[in-house]
């Protein structure tokens, strides 16, 4: 999808099939009726994908925005010390360390936010799709040492920790206690594999440990768990030889991890997203988007199969224009690329044939200065006309949507200023 949406579309396109000395032989329609609402969405998977949520804050137009992080985490040797004795093992400290996605710190702000840490006891299994709303089993002792009520969070701050050049990450200590727990499995069976090692410690949710409540403050932070700094780092010591050491519990490939979300829009200070998910005939001058499974919007076209009917001839081009209000706030900025979805006949969202050609031109694109998305939608729209296609509408989702909270607010088919709209033209020749 990212590769079929890179490219603005070519206000032209369709056309170029034409004559120019037969420009005369189109016509373009843009009152073609559209029925737009805002729903909230199934949970979508955010399992194994390029980054993790983690981290809260409260938009004034969406509300309440939380987000977690489970993870497996794993041995980075097997057999972990063979041969010692962990009566001699004393834990000096344990650090879990979160590295920023290195192309976006998160979406909102850098004020230093609060974080519990929670030991799962459910198997996580990597055949299996988590999903957003799937908050695992966990033990109810909070991991995070005692003292550190609020963490900074510097997303371009590199590290110096022992002569050590790390990224910019988030670093959590935990319990001295849990370090002795480990230490206490040195050289056993427990430590030998990483099989054996996940069945006794299973993973971990990282989660904020205080909501927001203040608008424009805090962030959903963005973590990279795959980077080399992603770990739970064990600094230990061992009496007998008089030496200091550390191991580390790396995240990889091989761990299952996911985001968790949770929204509450009625925490919302303005009140329009409440107002069209309860009516929606409030979308017909503003719906609203949001990833990891806050809002989406759906489209309907009740008398498209008109144009089948009436002699209107083929479709040249059909673009869907949707319009964004500009009036956000600066670091709440509205999705890079939207995409479009049919219903196949089990009401599942599937892909539109304009983006299955492998054409670089369906769009949906953000556009900055003109402040809307486009869709070049011909195909869709030729197929519901010849009836390849039921006419269920289009749904309307946030790109990036498992790895991002971006939202945006569109306007309606029925805006006073700005309307969205369905452009056809049709040749007539």
């Amino acid at each position: 999808l990212v590769l079929a949406g890179c490219k603005k579309p070519d206000s032209d396109l369709g056309l170029d099939i034409l004559d120019p000395a037969d420009a005369l032989g189109t016509d373009q329609v843009d009152t073609t009726g559209i029925l737009a609402w805002t729903i909230v969405p199934e949970p979508g998977r955010t399992s194994a994908l390029s980054r993790n949520v983690l981290g809260t804050y409260l938009d004034p137009d969406f509300g309440l925005v939380s987000t977690g992080v489970v993870t497996q985490l794993r041995l980075s040797s097997n057999n972990v010390g063979s041969g010692v004795n962990p009566s001699d093992l004393v834990c000096d400290s344990i650090v879990l360390s979160l590295a920023y996605d290195v192309t976006t710190f998160g979406y909102g702000n850098t004020d230093p936010q609060s974080f519990r840490v929670f030991r799962l006891n459910e198997d996580l299994r990597t055949d299996t799709s988590y999903l957003s709303d799937h908050v695992p089993g966990v033990l109810l002792e909070d991991l995070v040492a005692a003292g550190r009520p609020e963490f900074p969070i510097q997303p371009s701050t590199p590290l110096s920790i022992g002569g050590e050049s790390l990224s910019p990450q988030l670093r959590i200590p935990l319990k001295t206690s849990l370090g002795g727990e480990i230490l206490s499995k040195w050289g056993s069976t427990t430590l030998e594999n990483n099989e054996a090692f996940l069945e006794w410690f299973k993973g971990i949710m990282v989660l904020p440990a205080v909501e927001a409540t203040v608008p424009f403050q805090q962030a959903a932070l963005y973590f990279n768990l795959l980077g080399v700094d992603s770990k739970v780092r064990l600094y230990y010591r061992n009496t007998a030889v008089v030496d200091t050491f550390t191991f580390d519990f790396v995240i990889n490939t091989s761990c299952v991890r996911y985001s968790l979300s949770h929204f509450d829009h009625t925490k919302a200070t303005e009140p329009g997203l409440v107002l069209a998910l309860q009516n929606q005939t409030a979308g017909q001058q503003e719906v609203y988007v949001q990833a990891l499974g806050g809002a989406r919007v759906e489209l309907r076209f009740p008398n498209i199969l008109d144009y089948a009917t009436n002699g209107s001839g083929a479709v040249a081009k059909a673009e869907l224009v949707i319009p964004v209000d500009e009036r956000y706030y600066p670091l709440y900025v509205p999705p890079t690329q939207l995409f479009v979805f049919r219903k196949d006949d089990n009401g599942e969202d599937v892909s539109l044939p304009d983006q299955l050609s492998g054409t670089t031109l369906i769009g949906g694109l953000y556009d900055p200065e003109d402040h809307e998305y486009r869709f070049v939608i011909t195909r869709w729209i030729q197929g519901v006309l010849n009836g390849e296609y039921p006419n269920t509408g289009l749904a309307v989702l946030p790109g990036s949507n498992g790895v991002s909270v971006n939202r945006a607010i569109l306007f309606g088919p029925e805006h006073p200023i700005a309307p969205m709209k369905l452009r056809l033209t049709f040749t007539t020749y």
